[in-house]
């Protein structure tokens, strides 16, 4: 699953993620759950108090792969989902939430992203062919056209998961 993330850099603690989620000056980032890990709510508890504290599903996780950050999702009962990305280490090297750009603008609109051509001009020909195929007005799509190739690789991927839905 690919989804934007936005991180706190070596947080302390859960005041120091939520402080970098509403901060709007902090891109998204690109990321894949490579695993899940289910909490209990008192291990969730104790994780957010003190995420410097070494633990060893954390260990030998996390890092770049193939353009993207590998995350642990974490999970709890009634707790907000964690997105952890330890970098190899055994704590919680940048910790953050889903990013609230994740709202899709045109949810009904599906590309498949993964397991074809990666290059720049295919994604957004791929993005163009499935957004008119579902009735995208044209103005909504050269909107989408412009804002996505408006930066580098990374932000062209973060605005087609914004505006559509992509695997």
């Amino acid at each position: 699953m690919t989804i934007l993330v936005r991180f706190a850099s070596k947080p302390r603690d859960i005041t120091d993620v939520e402080a970098a989620y509403r901060d709007d000056s902090l891109r998204a980032e690109v990321v894949t759950v490579s695993e899940t890990t289910a909490l209990t709510a008192e291990e969730y508890d104790a994780l957010v108090q003190s995420f410097l504290t070494d633990r060893t599903w954390c260990l030998g996780k996390g890092g770049y792969f193939n353009g993207r950050v590998s995350v642990i999702e974490v999970t709890a009962p009634d707790r907000r989902q964690l997105y952890i990305n330890p970098e190899g280490y055994g704590y919680a090297r940048y910790v953050g939430f889903k990013s609230p750009d994740n709202a899709l603008r045109f949810p009904d609109v599906r590309v498949q992203l993964s397991g074809r051509d990666g290059n720049a001009f295919a994604v957004l020909g791929q993005c163009q062919r499935a957004a008119r195929k579902e009735g995208v007005p044209g103005d909504q799509i050269k909107e989408f056209m412009a804002e996505a190739s408006s930066g580098d690789y990374d932000h062209l991927l973060a605005t087609c998961m914004r505006w559509f839905d992509c695997a």
